[in-house]
């Protein structure tokens, strides 16, 4: 018999994102992989209601609201740079994103909206904030939990480890 996604069952899937509308980065579109028991471990709401019922190597593509995914755009964190503040000024470009790492391994990380003279309009939201989110989902296995996963998820679930 074919096992669909339910309660308690251990679902592995894999799953991409994009952002509607607009090119991505690529480091945001790479496919990921997840497993988890269906029911009892942290997923968001909108996906559980997608998934279940489906079978093994069914796809799935959804779209995610901007307050379920990253949330709105905050417009506090667009702000104007010196280009002298920046690392390697030769990488800015309007429309691409700047990525450098500070002193202590930390992430610079925005778009650039524009370049003013010896000034950078930079956006450090999320590339997919107030934005929807394409998710590809393809379900690679589903089977039984076990008592002993179901246990450990509960215990998880409630802090114990």
């Amino acid at each position: 018999m074919e096992m669909t996604v339910g309660p308690d069952r251990v679902v592995s899937l894999t799953y991409s994102l994009d952002i509607e509308g607009e090119e991505a980065p690529e480091w945001f579109k790479r496919p990921l992989q997840a497993s988890f028991i269906f029911g009892r471990e942290p997923v968001l709401p909108l996906i559980e209601r997608a998934i279940e019922g489906a079978r093994e190597k069914e796809e799935i593509t959804l779209t995610i609201p901007p307050e379920e995914a990253y949330g709105p755009h905050r417009a506090h964190l667009v702000k104007e740079i010196p280009l002298s503040r920046l690392k390697h000024p030769e990488r800015v470009r309007p429309g691409a994103y700047y990525e450098e790492e500070g002193p202590f391994g930390q992430k610079t990380f925005f778009k650039v909206l524009a370049v003013e003279g010896d000034r950078v309009k930079a956006d450090f939201n999320h590339p997919a904030a107030g934005k929807n989110v394409i998710m590809r989902i393809r379900i690679e296995a589903v089977r039984e939990a076990t008592a002993q996963e179901i246990l450990a998820a509960e215990i998880r679930r409630c802090g114990g480890g």
